[in-house]
């Protein structure tokens, strides 16, 4: 069905944010340390807002680049840049992606669920533990490690560029702590410290927003059926809207992302009705998927 709610111009505005979120993140990263070192803890407001606010954009803005949904910027230097920049490998998730919206809601789902069905529960629950505490930096991990030996992704999987990927993380990183120091005599572990904090809860509030959509679940149905699944967090208090802010409505209207794939864009919330069938929950809904995740039951719906 046309797409009439979103207008070709309003669309083409939408590359501005690629060039203002390519600057402005490293911007963040810059100011960091001596943030840290004058305020000490309390540096954990900057590191929420705006360090939450542009690490999940820069997230979001790469899989936009996936996705090459706006015409008007370069998708594949966006993509492997943003990529660069919040510490992921490019190849993993050029490679996973489209297999995360073929087979959503079910253990076959490489993003999701890379290594299918855990069937001991102990096992189950460390591992669940695991990907909520460290977030999306563990399940990237996991999927590293699976995805060369995994005969749907193996044959175009190329080993010799994850020290490329080091090593852009690395000049990455490197280049603006070292540019941190000389402007602010800030030392390794005053750079290094709140850096990585930093990236902790950044991977941490990013992979809630994932959980929140798909998380724990795995739906006994046909394609439609499974997309119809994906859940979405109301507005419904000022903890739903502060993390419906800092996550840039994600997970508001998630549903649509995948029943309309080719329609829905996330930079305009609010022009596409939900399905009648879409899921709604709320943070309260939420902690009660976590808890089954940490007790290692499993949500499944035929």
């Amino acid at each position: 069905m046309p797409n009439i709610a979103i207008s070709e111009s309003q669309l083409k505005d939408q590359a501005k944010y690629y060039y203002m979120v390519f600057l402005l993140w490293p911007l963040y990263l810059f100011f960091l340390p001596p943030i840290f070192v004058h305020f000490g803890y309390f540096a954990l407001i900057y590191m929420i807002f705006p360090g939450i606010y542009l690490f999940t954009w820069a997230g979001f803005l790469m899989h936009e680049s996936w996705h090459r949904y706006v015409p008007t910027v370069n998708n594949r230097f966006f993509y492997s840049a943003f990529a660069y920049m919040i510490l992921s490998d490019p190849q993993v998730y050029r490679l996973i992606h489209g297999h995360h919206h073929s087979q959503v809601h079910s253990y076959l789902d490489a993003e999701f669920h890379p290594l299918g069905e855990i069937h001991n529960r102990l096992l189950r629950v460390g591992y669940n533990c695991l990907e909520i505490v460290l977030g999306v930096a563990f399940l990237v991990s996991v999927e590293s490690l699976i995805i060369r030996n995994d005969p749907r992704f193996s044959p175009k999987y190329r080993l010799w560029k994850l020290p490329i990927s080091i090593c852009a993380w690395a000049v990455f990183i490197g280049a603006i702590g070292f540019l941190s120091h000389l402007a602010f005599g800030v030392t390794f572990s005053q750079i290094a410290l709140p850096m990585v904090l930093s990236f902790w809860l950044n991977s941490f509030v990013l992979h809630q927003s994932q959980l929140i959509e798909h998380g724990n679940l795995i739906v006994k149905g046909n394609f439609e059926e499974r997309n119809l699944w994906t859940r979405n967090l109301k507005a419904a208090g000022i903890l739903e809207k502060v993390f419906l802010f800092l996550t840039h409505n994600d997970s508001r209207e998630h549903v649509l992302h995948h029943t309309q794939t080719k329609l829905y864009l996330r930079p305009f919330p609010g022009k596409q009705p939900l399905p009648p069938e879409a899921k709604l929950i709320t943070l309260r809904d939420y902690v009660g998927i976590l808890t089954r995740m940490m007790m290692g039951i499993v949500d499944i719906f035929h």
